[in-house]
């Protein structure tokens, strides 16, 4: 394995790891061209909570499977 001639920045890092901060439920994702990072990209989910089912007394609905987002 060949070791980068680059080496990773402390800034960058700090991106990376604000990106991950950032989000609660998603995705972050690195993007690499000739070992160098030239995106970061992030996808977030949103839980919504079945609030009207707490207050009526039913029972909370399991949420089904979640599918990412198509573009």
């Amino acid at each position: 394995m060949e070791t980068p001639s680059n080496p990773v920045s402390h800034t960058l890092l700090a991106q990376i790891a604000e990106a991950i901060r950032a989000i609660r439920f998603g995705s972050v994702q690195i993007l690499i061209h000739d070992s160098r990072v030239v995106q970061i990209e992030k996808a977030e989910k949103i839980r919504m909570c079945h609030e009207a089912d707490r207050t009526t007394g039913g029972s909370p609905q399991q949420p089904g499977p979640s599918r990412p987002k198509e573009d």
